[in-house]
């Protein structure tokens, strides 16, 4: 059955879902494509680099090669590759420091952490209630976006200052924060910070949210660029660009997915975001490829992308879209984060309102459920991944170990994106009595809501972060994993293995539509254009635990866990921003086959390697002093590896 809607103030777009699937009418030349923002339009040029007071410090790199930035910053006893560290002669002064402030209008700030004010030792910051109320809400997400340095998962930045009720029995140091932040209130001063980064050779980080499991925000003496303040959004009715006409959102990439699913709603449309109510949509959740329940309708975050403003490693601001840059807006949408440039907007299509149904159920092993039974229960569902995820729904799901021998799995749940409940009903059923004549008993609630936004607000509660006692890795299996007897034997016999020695499960059902409407060119990992099941492994450990402790878990995690996982699925890959630190062979895991491309634009657009982050592109080139195999911590110096 075909139901179609009206999209707001555009009777040209054609918004019809038959069976499920998602329409959208393609035009001829552009006619109406949105302005930049106010603040987009403050641009650092050349003659504000002349009248600075030090053109040097600020000057756009436009010839500058890896060799010959190399060869200004090389002398004294510091080892040329590698970048400026606070107490090295090369660290810029408290008066350059100072002078970049002025030049920036007074948007830098020096890193307090945090949780500073529970330490005696930060006397300036130390106040014991706050540090009280920072204690209660550590688990907060909103408490970390808020904060111009803060992680949303603090293992790698060195757990140097977490909250504490002893205020004498601890040191409070930055660790793997950055140094300085600049809270970026227009493109201007992203530049000015790009250009001072790369003169005075310093490490470069970029945090929106810091969401990403590898802390790819944070990075100890680094001067950080903080875009959560950027938090325009514009809804466009009549869009007509780029070959795409209909409704659209320009977005300031400060705008997290609450703001955004809050703003489609008001204007009776449906956008793709993220489950992760702070999940940065402009950050790194298009940067990775961008998972959501809308992906079995009409593909991945990355690929609604219609445009991009981005500030490129040489300073220069530049549009990127399919007229534009065309090379770079592959890269964008879906080559990671901290890799390319500054993202400072983009444009996102957005489609018609629509219906959601939802299912919820949980069971357990008890006296009368057995644990084969349990995991025969897993197996029924995972036979079901590829009919689910091509009718257009999504399952979001946990398993794990409760005592020895003890399991559960929960759904959280499974969504039924533009389905009614008597659809959706129907559409389970078969599951439902799969699991009946196993002997499982469920007690479904299926849930109707009237749009996408509601069903996110009644189903996915804020996000608990701020955890330091576990660590993750994914995988994105291929579709013929479950739908071949044999090889959903096997996975599941790997994802058994885990969870019976003491791995979390946290599951996806999904998969990536084809959509022609959407522009699906882009650098999105190949993985997820096959896979159906996309699976997070964590791995825990005491909340006392050592670092050794934790190296011994995480490399388990990597090399024995995931190692059956790799082998049941040879070939597939993960998901970069959920993935894991120490995955091998990350270039093909995370990118695919798209790695030499994106490897050669890295050396186009940034010649000189100023944007790092772990697996990201280029990284491989790069170390960090001071390292525990298998716990990378981003506590020591950025300095570059020597060839061989």
């Amino acid at each position: 059955m075909a139901r179609f809607f009206r999209t707001t103030a555009v009777a040209t777009v054609l918004a019809a879902f038959a069976d499920h699937a998602i329409a959208a009418a393609v035009t001829g030349p552009s006619s109406n494509c949105p302005a930049r923002f106010p603040w987009e339009d403050s641009i650092l040029t050349d003659a504000d680099v002349a009248a600075s007071g030090d053109p040097a410090r600020f000057a756009f790199g436009d010839d500058i090669t890896d060799d010959n930035l190399k060869h200004r910053h090389r002398g004294g006893a510091e080892p040329a590759d590698c970048r400026a560290f606070p107490g090295n002669p090369s660290w810029p002064s408290a008066a350059t420091w100072s002078l970049l402030n002025t030049t920036l209008s007074g948007t830098l700030l020096q890193t307090v952490p945090l949780a500073a004010p529970c330490y005696a030792d930060w006397p300036a910051q130390y106040d014991a209630a706050v540090c009280a109320n920072l204690t209660t809400n550590w688990g907060d997400p909103y408490l970390h976006i808020a904060d111009p340095t803060s992680a949303m998962f603090p293992l790698f930045q060195g757990l140097t200052c977490l909250p504490t009720d002893n205020p004498t029995g601890g040191n409070c140091t930055l660790g793997g924060f950055a140094s300085y932040s600049v809270a970026a209130k227009e493109t201007r001063q992203i530049q000015l910070a790009v250009n001072f980064a790369r003169n005075e050779n310093l490490r470069l980080v970029v945090k929106n949210t810091g969401h990403d499991f590898a802390d790819k925000s944070i990075g100890a003496g680094a001067l950080s660029v903080w875009t959560h303040g950027l938090k325009d959004i514009e809804f466009v009715s009549d869009y007509s660009c780029q070959g795409y006409s209909g409704p659209a959102f320009k977005l300031g990439s400060g705008v997290i997915t609450d703001e955004i699913y809050a703003a489609a709603e008001e204007h009776e449309v449906t956008v793709v975001g993220g489950v992760c109510r702070t999940v940065g949509i402009a950050g790194g959740y298009i940067a990775g490829g961008g998972h959501s329940p809308m992906a079995p309708l009409v593909g991945m975050g990355a690929d609604q992308v219609l445009s991009m403003e981005v500030v490129l490693p040489n300073g220069r601001f530049v549009s990127a879209s399919a007229d534009e840059n065309p090379d770079l807006f592959w890269a964008l949408r879906g080559g990671g984060g901290s890799t390319y440039g500054v993202v400072t907007s983009v444009t996102i299509r957005a489609y018609p309102k629509i219906p959601v149904t939802t299912m919820t159920f949980s069971y357990a092993t008890s006296e009368n459920l057995t644990a084969d039974t349990f995991f025969d229960g897993l197996g029924a569902y995972m036979k079901y991944f590829d009919t689910f995820s091509s009718a257009g729904a999504y399952g979001y799901f946990f398993v794990a170990q409760i005592a020895p021998e003890q399991y559960v799995f929960s759904f959280f749940p499974m969504w039924g994106a533009n389905y009614t409940k008597p659809e959706f009903t129907k559409l389970v059923t078969p599951y439902l009595n799969d699991l009946a004549d196993l002997g499982i008993p469920i007690e479904p609630i299926i849930t109707e809501y009237p749009s996408h936004y509601q069903a996110f607000l009644g189903q996915f509660p804020a996000e608990s972060v701020g955890g330091y006692d576990n660590h993750a890795a994914s995988r994105l299996f291929p579709k013929d994993n479950f739908k071949d007897p044999a090889k959903r034997a096997e996975t599941l016999a790997a994802v058994r293995y885990a969870i019976e020695d003491g791995g979390v499960l946290v599951g996806y059902n999904i998969r990536a539509a084809v959509n022609p409407a959407a522009n699906q060119d882009n650098s999105v990992n190949p993985a997820w254009r096959e896979a159906t099941g996309f699976f997070i492994l964590a791995v825990a450990w005491g909340k006392d635990a050592t670092d050794e402790e934790i190296a011994q878990a995480s490399e388990k995690l990597t090399t024995d866990w995931m190692g059956r996982w790799r082998a049941v699925s040879p070939g597939a890959g993960s998901y970069m921003s959920e993935g894991d630190i120490n995955e091998p062979d990350f270039q093909q895991a995370f990118y695919g086959t798209h790695y030499p491309r994106l490897r050669a634009l890295k050396e186009k657009y940034d010649p000189t390697s100023l944007f790092y982050a772990p697996t990201a592109v280029g990284s491989e080139d790069w170390y960090i002093t001071d390292q525990i195999e298998w716990f990378p911590k981003q506590t020591g110096r950025l300095c570059r590896k020597k060839s061989s």
